[in-house]
C-alpha cells in the first residue's frame, strides 16, 4: 500500500516525477513521516566530506559523477521513491531523517533523535581517477560495521543490494576508524553502493530508482517488520 507523506520538514520541488532538487552542502536535516509510523526511526546520513573544515567536498568520478550528489539522490529515492512493485522506507512505516550536514553533525543529530538505525550512504574509489580495462571483479558493494548488530545489517545489506550492484566483489567489512561506526549510539551500517571509478558502476548508482528499495527491504529484514 502507497503511504501518503504527512510531512517534510524542507523545502523541496515536488515533481511529477518525484522530489527534485539540487544536492545541498551542508544544510538542516530533512525529516519524512509516514501516515502509519511504526515507531522506528532511520537516519540516513549523506556523504559530506567535510575534511576537517565547514564546507561539504565530494569526490568525483566517471563522467562527472558526484559522490556528495550521488549520496542525496539515493537517500531520498530510499525514503521516497515510489514503484509499483517494492516499497520504499516511507511505505515500510519508517520515520525517516536525512542527515544534509557535516559528519560530526549527522552524528550528533542521529543521537539526539534516538534513532534505531544510522546509515552513512557512499560511494567508493581505488584510485584518483576513471579506470578502464578491469574486470567486475575489482568493484562491488561493501557495507563497513563495528558491531555485532551492526555486522548484521551490514550481512543483509550486502546480499540484497550487492546482487543488483554490477561489481562482482561484494563484501563486509570491519572497521574501528570510522566516526559513524564508532559515535552513533543508532546500530550503525555504512553502505559503499558502488565504486565510482568505473563506468558500469556510475551508470548503475545513476540508475536509483530500480534498485534503492532495496536498501529500504534490507533495513526491514534488519528491524524485523516493526
Amino acid at each position: 500500500m502507497i503511504r501518503r507523506l504527512v510531512s517534510v520538514l524542507a523545502v523541496l520541488v515536488l515533481g511529477a516525477g518525484g522530489f527534485l532538487a539540487a544536492a545541498p552542502t551542508a544544510a538542516a536535516d530533512v525529516t519524512y513521516v509516514p501516515d502509519s509510523w511504526n515507531g522506528k526511526v532511520v537516519y540516513l546520513s549523506q556523504a559530506c566530506h567535510d575534511r576537517g573544515d565547514t564546507v561539504c567536498h565530494t569526490n568525483t568520478g566517471c563522467d562527472g559523477f558526484s559522490e556528495n550528489a550521488n549520496s542525496y539522490a539515493v537517500a531520498v529515492s530510499a525514503a521516497t521513491q515510489q514503484d509499483p512493485d517494492h516499497m520504499n522506507l516511507l511505505e515500510r512505516g519508517y520515520k525517516v531523517v536525512r542527515g544534509n550536514g557535516l559528519t560530526r553533525t549527522n552524528i550528533a543529530n542521529s543521537n539526539r533523535l534516538g534513532a534505531d538505525l544510522h546509515l552513512p550512504i557512499h560511494s567508493n574509489a581505488i584510485s584518483e581517477s576513471c579506470e578502464s580495462g578491469f574486470s567486475a571483479e575489482r568493484y562491488g558493494t561493501h557495507v563497513m560495521y563495528v558491531s555485532a548488530a551492526g555486522g548484521n545489517c551490514a550481512q543483509i545489506m550486502n546480499v540484497r543490494v550487492g546482487a543488483s550492484s554490477p561489481g562482482t566483489n561484494d563484501a563486509r567489512q570491519y572497521r574501528t576508524d570510522l566516526g559513524e561506526l564508532n559515535q552513533t549510539n543508532a546500530v550503525a551500517c555504512y553502505l559503499e553502493q558502488e565504486y565510482h571509478v568505473w563506468d558500469k558502476g556510475v551508470s548503475w548508482m545513476r540508475n536509483r530508482g530500480a534498485w534503492s528499495w532495496r536498501i529500504a527491504l534490507s533495513i526491514d529484514v534488519y528491524l524485523g517488520y516493526p
